[in-house]
């Protein structure tokens, strides 16, 4: 998964948002601080729209304190990457001190690859070995966890490692360990915090032992106080929500109508630019097999499930859906289908062999549909200038520039994926069901 992930930086972010975290995780490498007022213009890679650190395509404000320029990112975007780019430093012989995004990229590849292989863990406890692995492929080749997650340093490469280790750690009941690593979540995006207590709420009334729930807050915990703590280093403010707009984000829920919000979830569900049905149309098959996969599902599984949904909620609420731009596929809905995963699973193993075929066909297509962003560097640039994800498809797109190319690549991968479901099908295990 790695290797697949980083063929990501073969090809440079086209977003600000990538780009400071990648600044900030390169100065504080580097430097040992995390002021950018002393980066000189000619450290900077030819970026458009960039010609110095306080350019308005960066994400930097000035901690009032001292008066210097620092990247305003969430703390885990930025931490993610300072190993790679300590590494990096070791090996820049000629001293020239340029910064570059490869070894933030390389991260987001690492981090990944690693949630990948923490989702297969949890999933493992649940289904035949041969339907975890199907799944967890899935999920990390067939979703923008690939394209978004993986490709680049965003609040979601981190908030995705969390979830999956908070998913590992309650398949074998630890609840400790699950605190911690939903502590590495909310550093990654804060408001994840509703994921850990849910969890930690959820099953503690399930079991009715509230030692659970205390469990989870006193290794969750940590984190909160630690951001507050890089809040007030950074940005002057012991607020842990201090890297990002609040202003911004207190306003915006204020301007929103009822209708609107309805509106905002629709968007992220079936909008044609980067709805979650549409780039990822397997889901739909796995939809009717819900509800059964409910009533076996243990309940950490049915808590993080919940717990994802309303973190999506909060997040519409907090962030109006707008699309967005300078990414391949959907991005704010990532954290929310990682912590679905476990029940997904479920669901997939209740599949029968039409399902399979179809749901494999699906997850194919997705991959090759994933790949093309990945592979050329595409993203959404928001061409018509509306901002508006309802008016734009960026596979058609694709498609429009070069059919032969675009419909080859689709085919590759729906052709592979159906051979690899007949493959495990054939196998012992293929036709099996995971005793409830």
């Amino acid at each position: 998964m790695f290797l697949l992930c980083s063929l990501g930086a073969l090809n440079p972010p086209i977003t600000g948002d990538v780009w400071s975290a990648d600044l900030g995780a390169w100065r504080l490498a580097t430097s040992g601080t995390p002021w950018v007022d002393g980066v000189s213009p000619d450290q900077l890679p030819a970026w458009p729209g960039v010609d110095d650190v306080d350019s308005d395509a960066l994400w930097t404000v000035i901690n009032p304190d001292n008066g210097h320029r620092v990247v305003a990112r969430s703390p885990g975007a930025i931490l993610a990457g300072v190993p790679a780019y300590a590494i990096a430093g070791w090996f820049d012989t000629d001293r020239s001190g340029r910064f570059s995004d490869v070894p933030g990229s390389l991260s987001a590849s690492a981090l990944v690859a690693l949630t990948a292989a923490l989702l297969l863990l949890a999933a493992s406890r649940l289904v035949p070995g041969p339907v975890a692995v199907a799944c967890t492929a899935a999920l990390a080749a067939g979703t923008p966890l690939w394209s978004i997650a993986g490709n680049d340093l965003w609040p979601h490469t981190v908030g995705v490692l969390g979830i999956a280790g908070m998913a590992a750690a309650a398949a074998r009941e630890r609840w400790w360990l699950a605190g911690i690593l939903g502590g590495v979540a909310l550093v990654g995006r804060l408001h994840l915090a509703v994921v850990v207590a849910v969890l930690g709420v959820g099953v503690a009334l399930a079991r009715r032992q509230p030692g659970i729930a205390v469990r989870i807050a006193v290794g969750s915990l940590p984190f909160v106080l630690l951001s507050s703590v890089w809040g007030h280093w950074l940005y002057g403010s012991w607020s842990p929500t201090a890297g990002y707009a609040a202003s911004s984000l207190s306003a915006w829920p204020a301007s929103r109508s009822w209708p609107e919000r309805a509106a905002d979830v629709a968007g992220i569900l079936v909008s044609p630019g980067v709805g979650v049905l549409v780039w990822t149309p397997c889901l739909l098959v796995l939809l009717p097999l819900l509800r059964g996969a409910w009533r076996e599902a243990p309940d950490w599984v049915r808590a993080l499930a919940v717990g994802g949904a309303v973190y999506l909620l909060i997040q519409v609420y907090l962030n109006p859906f707008q699309g967005g731009t300078g990414f391949w596929g959907y991005r704010l809905p990532l954290e929310t289908l990682c912590a679905c995963f476990p029940l997904l699973a479920l669901a997939a193993a209740r599949l029968g062999r039409r399902g399979r075929t179809a749901a494999a066909v699906l997850v194919g297509l997705q991959v090759g549909l994933l790949a093309i962003g990945v592979l050329f560097g595409a993203a959404s640039t928001d061409g018509d200038g509306d901002g508006s994800a309802w008016r734009y498809n960026l596979a058609l797109d694709a498609l429009r520039e070069n059919p032969p190319a675009f419909l080859v690549i689709l085919g590759i991968g729906a052709g592979a994926a159906y051979l690899a479901d007949r493959w495990i099908g054939s196998g012992p295990a293929g036709s099996g069901r995971h005793p409830a």
